[in-house]
């Protein structure tokens, strides 16, 4: 007689036996593949033989060598930096037990790496991907990381792609040079290619003559030994290239500049980051928009960049007395006010100003950098620090007279500075600021005597917002930002006391407290 089980286990047999993840759509399982590292989606491959196709219709590939890393050697390099940067003698054998066991785990990764990318070549798929982010160490000199690369442009039809060199190295080289393709090109036919942004770190750019698709380059982490005619020669051999940001670059020179003369150029974003660049604007006919993070631009003259409507400037100094580095910080200061001085007068077509000066001294006057910006029509002044006069920005006020918005960012901080900006109330009108905004507004004199300068002077002033906290959030290098405010209660008593301190208390501009 048959045992009465016997059903339920054939039942249970074929549920184990059942592959329900493969009776999903195409379009649901290419869904959960995006949702996983590359690694994983190209191991998927193995599973079945409808799983092996999918992996070739992923539209964007990321592979680091980073991720093969366990997490012991993460650990393991931090002691290793910490024992870099102790000066005790004795821990000198820790450091070099740390190398070795750093540079054991650097080199099996990046073999494993290899072999990956080698079974990716050896499969002959076709593929079709977007994007494509590589990352290697900076001392692998493997030719089949150049040949993905250049198969990816060439037969992939990838449109972004993405390399970056992380820095590894024995004690000895702290700092090893930046990564070289080994092959030096990363396409074989530059003017069929779709490659239209290419971002590269601690990598020296490839030759780029021919890439006629190419219209977005960002250059990082290239040390001082880079010669300034690679990064001039981008720009030459691109003369249809619209992007060009230049992030913690360095480069070597006998003028000690970076010159930019490109009367063909089609640049229209431009980004430097870095305190020991000199960048030297000559012609740019199409630039639009300009952020210099601490890095010195020279406008040799208006006809530099006329079409310049949107920039951004940070710069910090440190401070100017009783410090070792006071006298260096002098000679720096006098060299920035020459530039902005210089900068300003080239700029006149300038519509949207951001700018962020700081330091623990109030560098700004008595020497005033801005002449007259005829064009200005919004402005930003963000990051006032606390010990700063906040209504220095009146200058801007009186050099701008076509300004419609200023919004200033004040720093918390303890104590109201004692420093006045020179000067008294201008006698002239303004006839076009329409709206005043002040974030971090804590109803100190100066803040107050900047609300109400601008109210005595404007004629066309329709609202004055000022907000207790908030913050300014960058929305990318072209001057895009917005103001975000937090809920703040005021009492009655001291909105009186805000609308009558600036003068608002007959009621004819809308003044929002938040």
């Amino acid at each position: 007689m048959p045992r009465k089980d016997a059903s339920p286990r054939r039942w249970r047999r074929r549920r184990l036996r059942e592959d329900r993840l493969s009776d999903l759509s195409d379009d649901l399982l290419l869904e959960i593949l995006r949702r996983v590292d590359t690694h994983t989606a190209l191991g998927a491959a193995a599973l079945s033989r409808r799983w092996a196709s999918l992996p070739r219709e992923l539209p964007a590939m990321d592979l680091k060598v980073t991720d093969i890393l366990p997490p012991r050697y993460h650990r393991l390099y931090l002691l290793r930096d910490d024992a870099r940067e102790s000066r005790i003698s004795s821990t000198l054998l820790n450091r070099r037990r740390l190398d070795a066991i750093t540079g054991r785990y650097e080199r099996r990764a990046m073999r494993a790496m290899i072999c990956s990318v080698k079974r990716l070549l050896a499969s002959r798929a076709h593929r079709r991907v977007e994007r494509l982010s590589l990352e290697v160490f900076a001392y692998s000199t493997s030719p089949c990381i150049n040949r993905l690369v250049v198969d990816a442009v060439d037969s992939w039809g990838v449109r972004d792609l993405e390399v970056v060199a992380t820095p590894a190295g024995p004690l000895a080289f702290p700092d090893p040079p930046p990564y070289s393709f080994p092959c030096g090109l990363i396409s074989r036919k530059p003017g069929q290619s779709r490659l239209r942004s290419l971002r590269l770190a601690n990598c020296l750019p490839p030759p780029l003559r021919g890439f006629t698709a190419l219209t977005t380059l960002i250059l990082r982490d290239l040390p001082s030994t880079t010669p300034a005619a690679t990064y001039e020669g981008v720009v030459a051999a691109c003369p249809q290239l619209q992007v060009l940001h230049l992030v913690s670059c360095e480069f070597t020179s006998t003028t000690r500049r970076l010159v930019l003369d490109a009367p063909m150029s089609e640049i229209r974003e431009l980004l430097f980051d870095g305190q020991l660049m000199v960048v030297e604007l000559r012609s740019l006919p199409k630039l639009e928009s300009l952020t210099s993070l601490h890095a010195d631009v020279i406008l040799c003259s208006t006809a530099a960049a006329p079409c310049l409507a949107r920039v951004s400037l940070a710069f910090s100094v440190g401070p100017l007395e009783g410090d070792s580095f006071a006298a260096l910080n002098r000679l720096h200061l006098d060299c920035l006010i020459r530039m902005l001085l210089e900068f300003f007068q080239g700029a006149i077509s300038v519509k949207d100003l951001v700018l962020r000066f700081t330091g623990p001294e109030m560098w700004i006057l008595p020497k005033n950098p801005f002449s007259a910006m005829s064009n200005l029509r919004r402005l930003l002044v963000a990051d006032v620090p606390s010990s700063w006069d906040i209504s220095w920005p009146h200058l801007l006020i009186e050099a701008a007279p076509l300004l419609e918005s200023l919004y200033v960012h004040a720093s918390h901080g303890e104590d109201e500075t004692s420093q006045e900006v020179l000067g008294e109330a201008s006698s002239s009108r303004h006839h076009h600021l329409k709206e005043l905004v002040v974030i971090g507004f804590q109803r100190t004199e100066r803040q107050m005597h900047l609300v109400r300068f601008a109210v005595e002077i404007s004629t066309a002033l329709k609202r004055v917002s000022l907000l207790k906290h908030g913050h300014v959030v960058d929305k990318g290098p072209c001057c895009y930002w917005e103001v975000v405010s937090q809920p703040s209660t005021w009492s009655h008593e001291e909105g009186l006391a805000v609308l009558d301190g600036i003068g608002c208390s007959a009621g004819h501009i809308q003044v929002i407290l938040g």
